[in-house]
């Protein structure tokens, strides 16, 4: 009953015809092959953005490398020099939360790296997948439950892995924001007397930094923060995306479902 009763207000929403009199026997609006035609060119809208893509898709395994690089630089930098490594301990990091030490932090930004690579492959499978069965699809021939089975699969599978990825992106940046505010911390020490910097001098018995500390830390702040850029823009390219694929997706299924209750 429920079942029948969202066919018949989806009919009337998606095809704008009036219920006819009772007297009469009611009859679709739209045939099983329209609304199966419907469907297919929403999928084809999926596949099309699908493929344009591919590229920048492929660009994020160069990218989580990139990063790896730059978290590698960055957990160098605060164990190279003895007293980069002392200031650490005092200085007051922003947006830490948990996070209560510069090695806790690395290992979680390492952490996060390898599931966004994980989940990155995942994506991939999922859109491999998605468009190779596509493809064997024939616009006129292709069969409601044919659509409506690759429909299903885009709702489940391709746009949970879609989303893994980006919710892996955000982790990434919630921890490389984290390596930036430090780094700054730490390029705002050398730079200045407060009683922290004092505090990490006594401690290591030192009483300035060296040039090339100064130099480094420069150096890691530079590329951490040109990483978030890019790493934001990824993340905003994925939303704009996932958005897209939802609508087409969502109007998809449901085309090819009305068309295989039609069909039965």
């Amino acid at each position: 009953m429920q079942r029948s009763l969202i066919l018949a207000i989806a009919l009337v929403m998606f095809t704008g015809c009036a219920p006819q009199p009772e007297v009469t026997p009611q009859k679709a609006c739209m045939s099983a092959s329209q609304l199966n035609a419907y469907g297919y060119d929403h999928l084809e809208k999926v596949a099309k953005l699908l493929r344009e893509d591919k590229k920048n898709i492929e660009s994020f395994e160069g990218f989580i490398s990139t990063m790896k690089g730059t978290v590698d630089n960055y957990a160098d930098m605060i164990k190279s020099s003895v007293y980069i490594s002392n200031v650490v301990r005092f200085l007051p990091i922003p947006y830490a939360g948990e996070v209560c030490n510069t090695t806790k932090l690395i290992s979680k930004t390492v952490l996060n790296l390898g599931s966004a690579a994980s989940t990155l492959n995942k994506y991939k499978n999922s859109t491999e997948y998605f468009l190779s069965n596509f493809d064997k699809l024939n616009r006129t021939q292709a069969s409601a439950a044919e659509i409506s089975k690759l429909a299903i699969y885009a709702d489940t599978k391709l746009l949970n892995d879609a989303k893994n990825l980006e919710n892996s992106l955000k982790e990434i940046s919630a921890s490389t924001e984290m390596m930036a505010a430090t780094t700054q911390s730490i390029s705002d020490a050398l730079d200045t007397t407060g009683n922290y910097v004092n505090q990490a001098k006594n401690f290591a018995g030192l009483s300035q930094s060296s040039g090339e500390d100064k130099k480094n830390v420069v150096q890691n702040r530079n590329s951490i923060n040109a990483r978030m850029i890019q790493l934001n823009q990824k993340i905003v390219s994925l939303e704009k995306s996932g958005q897209s694929h939802r609508y087409n997706i969502a109007k998809a299924r449901i085309y090819s479902e009305l068309a295989v209750q039609l069909e039965q």
